[in-house]
């Protein structure tokens, strides 16, 4: 459907390649992981974690909601595959995806003592934030995000690579990391050579040559890993 082809600028606004992405499954072949199916194999959904003290986790009364929009995602997400198949005549049998409302049964829990609950293992997957500290240049939006094309900077010789929606909807996953990271290598290669002929105009026009910044003929590569984790620096051409 050429949703992960998307490029950035079809967003409806910067904070959009903020937003989750679905959570693909190919268990059992191509069986769905719903959360209502969850609540009704017995496993306790409550609402997000906004506090931890003595023990007990204190949690927000947003299940509900919760739940309300990631059936409301997978209602168009569902609908934007059907009308694909619709529109290209594409020759597939006819499925109906079982509804489920368990989840909204479940009462909201305002707070879980681990000890009482019996819980004896916390096992955190709450996601990422961005860290770019050890950049300091002033390239980044009023989000904390790089501001760049495709990964290049206005800052000579600074690129990222693994960022959400660094050039388009796969950029900050793996099997599309690889399509920003060949850009950025031949973008940092044609810069070299572009360097490297005005090395050798200087050396034919001027007696004296200038001697270069510190930072001439080096490049810093800023990778985020396929969620856009932190960054990491190295040089990347020498």
């Amino acid at each position: 459907m050429g949703d992960y082809e998307r490029t950035v600028d079809e967003l409806p606004s910067p904070q959009a390649k903020f937003a989750s992405k679905p959570i693909i499954s190919g268990k059992d072949g191509d069986r769905t992981l719903n959360l209502h199916q969850f609540a009704r194999d017995g496993v306790t959904l409550v609402g997000r974690v906004q506090e931890v003290r003595d023990r007990t986790i204190f949690l927000a009364q947003d299940l509900k909601a919760n739940l309300a929009r990631a059936d409301e995602f997978e209602a168009n997400f569902v609908r934007k595959i059907d009308d694909f198949i619709a529109k290209n005549g594409v020759a597939t049998p006819q499925e109906t995806l079982p509804v489920f409302t368990d989840g909204y049964e479940v009462p909201e829990v305002p707070e879980l003592n681990l000890k009482e609950a019996n819980i004896t293992t916390v096992i955190w997957a709450t996601g990422y934030s961005f860290d770019f500290s050890l950049v300091q240049l002033p390239i980044f939006d009023s989000d904390g995000y790089p501001i760049q094309d495709r990964g290049v900077t206005d800052h000579p010789g600074l690129y990222f690579v693994g960022l959400p929606w660094l050039h388009n909807a796969k950029s900050g996953l793996l099997f599309g990391v690889a399509q920003d990271a060949g850009y950025i290598a031949a973008t940092i290669d044609q810069d070299a050579r572009r360097r490297e002929s005005g090395r050798r105009v200087t050396k034919q026009t001027s007696p004296k040559p200038k001697k270069e910044s510190e930072s001439a003929g080096r490049d810093a590569l800023l990778a985020g890993g396929t969620s856009g984790i932190g960054a990491t620096a190295f040089p990347a051409n020498e």
